[in-house]
């Protein structure tokens, strides 16, 4: 594995391929090609290597989001040490309806988890195929979502995009969110969302209706002319009194 991404580095600089932490090319809301919101679409998504080891889980939250009614979390459970130091999880281009990867531009936004600060050191945007290129973030936020961007060369005949386990110390928690995961073809098209798109949902505020209102109003006025009925009286009183 390591020969191999020694070999892959090497190449991806004759390549001359594109990596970059942030990028121009952020969607809009439900335009992602996986935006997360619903569990349907994580069928098509498929793992490899040190996931049971590194007890690697992915959920949908619907409590934080970008965009959206949700997003992935990803967690993990490592009590021992992990001796294969490799894996993650990816989805393929034919489930994309795409033949390869060739030219395309891949994005995904990122929200670290609180106390996971120091657990993403082996987190990646990846794609694999005839090259292995990988975009690593130099930093994620707690507070702000950080867009990852990995572009792959026009001859990168590469078949398979996603993201790399986030660390292989030991950690059990909850490591961080992902959203908006989209895949931009070499002419510009964003490949559709997959169908886990789902609006965010907005508190609806019950606003009393109209009878309600006149009823309040009609009972605060009694309510203030029996306190000034009662005031009154009792001035008339303390004035007999003290004649």
């Amino acid at each position: 594995m390591k020969l191999k991404k020694i070999l892959s580095a090497a190449a991806a600089f004759a390549l001359a391929a594109g990596v970059s932490a942030f990028s121009a090319f952020a969607v809009e809301d439900g335009q992602a090609t996986y935006c997360f919101d619903k569990t349907g679409s994580m069928t098509e998504w498929q793992t490899y290597g040190s996931v049971e080891e590194t007890g690697l889980e992915t959920k949908i939250d619907s409590l934080v989001s970008k965009n959206g009614s949700g997003s992935l979390l990803v967690s993990e459970n490592i009590t021992s040490s992990v001796e294969k130091n490799f894996g993650g999880m990816y989805v393929d281009a034919e489930t994309l309806g795409l033949p390869n990867f060739k030219g395309c531009t891949i994005e995904m936004s990122v929200l670290l988890c609180e106390g996971a600060e120091a657990y993403t050191d082996s987190f990646s945007l990846f794609s694999d195929g005839i090259i292995w290129l990988e975009a690593m973030p130099e930093a994620l936020s707690t507070k702000d979502w950080t867009v990852v961007t990995l572009t792959l060369p026009e001859n990168a005949d590469n078949t398979r995009v996603g993201f790399t386990i986030p660390t292989y110390s030991e950690f059990t928690g909850d490591i961080l969110y992902i959203d908006d995961f989209t895949v931009t073809s070499a002419d510009g098209t964003v490949v559709a969302n997959m169908g886990d798109y789902e609006a965010k949902k907005i508190t609806e505020i019950k606003v009393a209706s109209k009878g309600a209102n006149i009823a309040l109003t009609i009972a605060a006025v009694v309510l203030i002319a029996g306190i000034a009925g009662i005031i009154v009286l009792f001035v008339v009183k303390l004035v007999k009194r003290y004649r």
